[in-house]
């Protein structure tokens, strides 16, 4: 990894097996009080699939290699790897790093969070249109009223994969989201520039 001295993102995503949700989930919970009181971490978020209760996906941030490093080696972390193997069907670890970095706003006061995680990897030859309309959506999206995060990240082991980590005021904040025409052009031009996206 060539980035030592760049922030990191890391999506983490698990599938637990049939039954063992509520299992893997109390081990999820148990690694966050510990991994958000590293040195280094920025962020340490767990999150459920809504529609698929038995994927979980974590949306890391760690200040640089060093400190993504060290979360690995750290005693909970290694505690977790010891249990978590029979618990879970698969999982997929994404490193990666934020191309358009930007502040998040803060929810207001009982606003309940509603996340998107979203990969994209676009057909051979159209890497740079798709990067240049994406890019075209940072501004837009992070000035609506319901949107706290909007994170556009490239992956460091597979360059053509592109992820957002979204974080909206509650579903209203995203079905509010997806009604402006920019997201509009992107549902239109997802087909033309993309294989098969990954939300």
């Amino acid at each position: 990894m060539a980035y030592k001295d760049e922030q990191l993102v890391v999506i983490a995503q698990f599938e637990a097996k049939p039954g063992k949700e509520d299992k893997l989930e109390e081990l999820f919970r148990s690694l966050v009080p510990s991994t958000r009181s590293e040195q280094g971490c920025l962020r340490y978020e767990l999150n459920q699939d809504i529609d698929y209760p038995r994927r979980f996906r974590f949306a890391e941030k760690f200040q640089d290699e060093g400190a993504l490093r060290a979360h690995g080696k750290a005693p909970h972390v290694q505690r977790f790897l010891d249990s978590v193997s029979p618990l879970i069907d698969s999982r997929e670890i994404r490193t990666l790093k934020e191309l358009f970095p930007g502040k998040d706003k803060p929810l207001q006061s009982g606003e309940t969070p509603f996340v998107v995680i979203a990969h994209f990897t676009p057909k051979p030859g159209k890497q740079v249109e798709f990067l240049s309309f994406l890019s075209t959506l940072i501004e837009p999206t992070r000035n609506e009223a319901g949107c706290s995060r909007y994170e556009l990240n490239q992956d460091l082991e597979d360059p053509n994969t592109f992820s957002f980590v979204e974080t909206f005021s509650g579903r209203a904040g995203f079905d509010a989201h997806c009604q402006q025409p920019y997201i509009a052009r992107l549902f239109e031009l997802l087909p033309l520039l993309v294989d098969k996206p990954n939300i």
